[in-house]
């Protein structure tokens, strides 16, 4: 009895550790597992003009907060209002007025007026709405990739089972 039990651990050892045959992913299923990017820039298409800056506006740059004065960027002394009332912390985060705050990411700038660009100059839609649409789809990929792994950890569960039957079944005989 003891012999089987030792045959069939061998054997299980044996299949899980097999990389070859039809346990690889192919291209689409590793698709599935890539998780997005939990930002907030989401680029508005439809805005024509890029970032160029102006008086008062905030860019976050090698961890500091930089404030665009007299044609110059400066590093920031303390935290930043901006005139819809945004409030930009020196450590980075940007918190409105309903209390929702988003971190900036390198190299992201704030107009005065409180719209957001991102690193390349393109307009970012809606930053606040974005932080949120990103956390969803890393959500949903983090489900998708479970539902995989369960699926890929079943399938070698049963080729090592049978694996073990075989070898159970060559060792009585």
């Amino acid at each position: 009895m003891k012999k089987i039990f030792f045959f069939a651990a061998v054997a299980v050892a044996v299949v899980a550790c097999n990389n070859s045959g039809d346990t690889t992913m192919s291209g689409d299923d590793t698709a599935t597992l890539q998780t997005p990017p939990a930002d907030h820039t989401h680029v508005d298409m439809d805005a024509a003009a890029t970032y160029q800056p102006g008086e008062g506006d905030v860019k976050w740059q090698n961890e500091k907060l930089l404030v665009y004065e007299n044609g110059t960027w400066r590093e920031a002394e303390k935290d930043i209002t901006l005139d819809d009332g945004t409030v930009i912390t020196v450590k980075g985060d940007a918190r409105n007025k309903e209390g929702r705050t988003i971190t900036l990411k390198e190299g992201e700038s704030v107009k005065k007026t409180g719209r957001f660009f991102d690193k390349t100059g393109k307009a970012i839609s809606d930053a606040w709405d974005a932080t949120k649409e990103g956390v969803k789809n890393a959500g949903e990929a983090v489900k998708e990739g479970a539902k995989d792994a369960g699926k890929a950890v079943k399938e070698g569960a049963d080729k090592a089972g049978k694996k073990a039957k075989e070898l159970v079944d060559s060792v009585k005989n």
